[in-house]
């Protein structure tokens, strides 16, 4: 029992090392269970001493008074955590939020009768203490509104916190576009932003007390810069700092992205100390009740009578006409209702997204951008032009953000030869307050309103580098593209470059090839970019033309999730490619030929994908299968299921052959499934769980749970979360490893192997 009250000593050491000015601590056991301190922080000594109970509660003793330990860290001479929460609620922007939904796909949540998302996750937040690293990922469409929502629930929770409601904390940590390959450095410019005098040093013990937790918002483009690997491992090491306490909230823009993480994060915690479980939440686009709630509350603001403010509603219907699904997207609906309240001109044909574009530059050019006599000092494509630059100097710079003395340089560069000198100058000075930009105030920087606006821009940009002699590797490396920019990327290529025959498509697909080919550090980021524009022309082009794709050859690309459903490839050749969670529901390879193909968790649906590749190994080449069904998305990673699904959709397997599959009994593979299941979302997991006892329960887990531990592909730790000490095994391998060993000819680590051959020689 010493050796635990000494790791809690260590670790009440550590936490207050983490407050302490450059120098550490003096710190003296003076009991089995006691600890004496001194330290400076912000210059002025600190004394306090603690102890542990038997439990392994903690209490603190400072002049005299004794505190619960988080309440002593809380505390104005440590953390000052009510000074924190008053800086946030001040920040809160002067917005009308409309409570958006949002449900749970793990629980079986149907998004149409989804719970207000802030409610949803401040139950989250306020449930029982999570046995390891909760993970809550927030996912949702570009514009579906999920920064409003993370931003509303931060507030609403430093409310709650002020008026002592609630003990924890939240802070925004804004990673959209911002040039931090480190978890550290986002953390440490939103504590600057703030005004606050916590250092990012101390985050990690605030956020495993549970006093703490960090809301990252856009954490998929924090992955995006730089690579994925800086970033995964400084997330790895903050969860590791976590020592499988606390909580965190993150937001990525699509499922891919979150599936992204949970891999990686295997990958990570299977070598390391991190223990993590992860929630999926799913932000639900506005209904027709959400459209009508934001519509009140302008008819409010403005002071619209009810029939200024029915017409309000049947323009934007109208407006919405062609593009039915971005009526839901908050970020459309919000600019349509603000261009029809100013009564500007707005086309109700055409593409939803350049009609919002053209009116708010129109706007701009005839009643902003003005001169002598208000005449307008600038075209529209000139407008167009300046913020087309001002998009790719971002993006070259790998940021959404520039300072005010940029924005403009920027601007005088690119209008030098198209503009008089003196009104030159006049659009200069006007540059920050542009439409599409808005100014941070905490940052000093001028930033684009949304990333879909952004992004719209960058598309024109790279669309018009295939047009040029310019270096695509280059543009393409920056950063990981949304499948947005992919679609406007090949929608303004078939446009630009009159993408009429197949042969026409070839070049652009070769040209796409060749950007990725050569090796170097960011290879993996051009590839995965060049194979999300890739999946959108051929969608793209077969759709425009009606036809097949014939004959072709698809190289050294990379399908980062996307879309391939409905595209027929026929005679074509891949080669060099790496098919990754792509939506294969519907499309269809015929007599195709597969050269170094790597399937990873393709998602097909017997019956409608058609995946004839011949030169594909299965299984050596398959790495999992996410098979599409009724009752939903089910991820196949046994080597003899996966050979039954691809042979249902027309892959060439040899599913008679026993000779590369293992003897082990149904029942096994089942238990392990589950198992399997489990580690997709959770490493450790608790053998007490409740919501496993159909597995724990088994009469065959004991035999197998042995066979387990005592190869290493599982360990057992023992650690008291919340109550009791309970039992966790941690995986060391991830399951995809771990499941392709039930194939004999698999290349898999010894111990894996050796597990294998254990559990086939085993009477289970």
């Amino acid at each position: 029992m010493r050796e635990t009250y000494d790791a809690d000593l260590e670790r009440i050491e550590s936490d207050l090392t983490s407050f302490a000015d450059p120098g550490g601590i003096h710190a003296i056991p003076t009991t089995g269970r006691r600890l004496q301190a001194e330290w400076q922080m912000r210059g002025e000594p600190r004394e306090a001493s603690f102890t542990v109970s038997r439990d392994h509660d903690v209490t603190a003793s400072v002049n005299g008074t004794t505190l619960p330990y988080t309440v002593f860290l809380a505390d104005t001479r440590m953390a000052d955590l009510k000074h924190v929460a008053r800086m946030i609620h001040r920040s809160r922007q002067d917005k009308i939020f409309v409570p958006t939904g949002a449900c749970r796909p793990d629980s079986g949540g149907d998004l149409k009768g989804a719970q207000p998302a802030t409610e949803l996750l401040t139950e989250l937040l306020e449930s029982d203490e999570p046995d390891v690293t909760e993970v809550i990922m927030v996912t949702g469409s570009a514009g579906a509104g999920k920064t409003r929502v993370l931003q509303e629930l931060v507030w609403q929770q430093a409310d709650r916190y002020l008026r002592g409601s609630t003990g924890t904390l939240l802070l925004y940590v804004n990673a959209q576009g911002r040039a931090l390959a480190r978890l550290h450095e986002a953390l440490a410019t939103e504590l600057q932003d703030l005004r606050v005098n916590l250092t990012y040093h101390s985050v990690a013990t605030l956020v495993r007390v549970g006093l703490l937790v960090p809301v990252i918002d856009g954490f998929d483009e924090l992955l995006g810069i730089s690579g994925y690997d800086d970033a995964f491992s400084s997330l790895g090491t903050f969860l590791e700092q976590l020592d499988g306490y606390g909580r965190i909230i993150a937001s990525a823009r699509s499922v891919y992205y979150e599936e992204e993480f949970l891999k990686r994060a295997d990958e990570v915690s299977a070598t390391g100390q991190q223990r993590w479980s992860h929630i999926p939440v799913e932000i639900k686009e506005w209904d027709d009740g959400a459209q009508a709630h934001y519509l009140n509350e302008v008819a409010r603001r403005d002071s619209l009578p009810e029939e200024k403010r029915n017409e309000l509603q049947k323009r934007i219907r109208a407006a919405f006409r062609q593009d039915r699904h971005l009526l839901d997207k908050p970020l459309f609906f919000v600019k349509a209702v603000d261009l029809v309240l100013e009564d500007s001109e707005f086309s109700e044909d055409g593409d939803l997204l350049d009609t919002v574009i053209h009116s708010f530059l129109k706007r701009e050019q005839t009643e902003k951008l003005l001169g002598r006599q208000q005449r307008p000092l600038l075209s529209i494509a000139q407008l167009e032009l300046v913020v087309r630059e001002l998009a790719e100097e971002m993006w070259n710079q790998e940021t959404r953000e520039l300072d005010s003395k940029s924005i403009r340089e920027v601007a005088e560069f690119c209008l030098y030869e198209e503009v008089e000198e003196s009104d030159r100058q006049i659009i200069v000075e006007r540059m920050p307050t542009l439409a599409f930009l808005t100014r941070s105030e905490k940052h000093e920087t001028i930033g684009f309103e949304h990333e879909v606006y952004f992004f719209y821009f960058l598309a024109r940009v790279i669309a018009e580098q295939y047009g040029s002699n310019s270096d695509l590797r280059a543009i393409l490396s920056r950063a990981a593209l949304p499948e947005l920019v992919a679609e406007r990327i090949a929608a303004e290529m078939m446009t630009n470059f009159t993408l009429s025959t197949l042969d026409d498509l070839q070049i652009m697909l070769d040209r796409l090839a060749m950007a990725g080919r050569d090796e170097w550090r960011r290879t993996t980021q051009v590839r995965e970019n060049a194979g999300l524009i890739v999946s959108a022309l051929l969608r793209i082009f077969a759709a425009a033309n009606k036809a097949e794709i014939i004959g072709r050859k698809i190289s050294t690309v990379i399908f980062p999730g996307g879309d391939l459903s409905g595209v027929t490839l026929r005679d074509c050749m891949l080669d060099n490619v790496t098919i990754r969670r792509t939506n294969l529901r519907a499309a269809k390879f015929v007599r195709c030929h597969a050269r170094n193909v790597l399937l990873e968790e393709p998602m097909v649906e017997v019956g409608s994908t058609r995946l004839e590749l011949n030169g594909l190994r299965v299984p050596g080449d398959v790495v999992g299968v996410q098979n599409l069904t009724d009752k939903g998305r089910e991820t196949i990673r046994i080597p003899d299921k996966i050979m039954h699904v691809l042979s249902d959709c027309g892959t060439p397997v040899d599913i008679d052959s026993d000779q590369d599959k293992r003897n082990v009994s149904d029942r096994s593979m089942e238990l392990l499934e589950w198992l399997m299941h489990a580690y997709e979302r959770a490493n450790p997991v608790c053998d007490g769980d409740d919501n496993m006892r159909h597995l724990f329960d088994d009469y065959q887990w004991p035999e197998l749970r042995r066979i387990l531990i005592k190869h290493g592909i599982v360990t057992v730790d023992r650690r008291s979360a919340s109550g009791p000490a309970k039992e966790f095994l941690r995986r060391k391998f991830p399951p995809d490893k771990i499941m392709s060993g039930a194939n004999k000819t698999s290349n898999v680590p010894p111990q894996i192997r050796r597990f294998w051959d254990d559990l086939e020689a085993s009477s289970i």
